[in-house]
């Protein structure tokens, strides 16, 4: 199976755009999109720029309704009203309202998750303690995975 990745997207939407590209050019199967769709540096005050890019992030979901994300902390920190890098004050309703419409355009709800498995590969934004890995992933997908 063909997964492109698609990285920190961080208020670029032409990421969106050359994703849709990529997905047909090297008829990639799915996409996964790591998130952290907010915040950017010394872009705090462009909410234009976030709606852009949330907006792009949902037109992907309607284009690709199989594409896996994974939230990110600059996503999660606006959810969970907690302050991250690059924070912005004037966006914490827009990047709440547009997480929901994305969400609510994904064909299943659980398509936006902390952590998703395709085969035996794990995808999540951030690290995994090993704790976490080893009660949720069989003790057989490990050793294959140690080989």
């Amino acid at each position: 199976m063909r997964v492109l990745v698609i990285p920190d997207v961080h208020l670029k939407p032409w990421m969106f755009r050359r994703a849709s590209e990529l997905m047909k050019e090297t008829e990639s199967d799915r996409a996964v999109c790591l998130m952290d769709i907010a915040d950017d540096w010394q872009q705090q005050f462009n909410l234009d720029l976030y709606i852009q890019t949330y907006d792009a992030a949902i037109d992907f979901a309607k284009e690709y309704p199989v594409t896996l994300w994974c939230y990110g902390n600059h996503d999660v920190c606006y959810l969970w009203n907690q302050r991250e890098t690059g924070y912005s004050k004037i966006a914490p309703w827009t990047v709440c309202e547009k997480l929901r419409i994305l969400r609510e355009s994904l064909p299943d709800e659980r398509q936006l998750a902390y952590l998703h498995r395709i085969d035996n590969v794990l995808f999540s934004h951030g690290g995994l303690a090993d704790a976490f890995v080893r009660r949720l992933v069989s003790a057989a997908v490990l050793r294959r995975a140690a080989l």
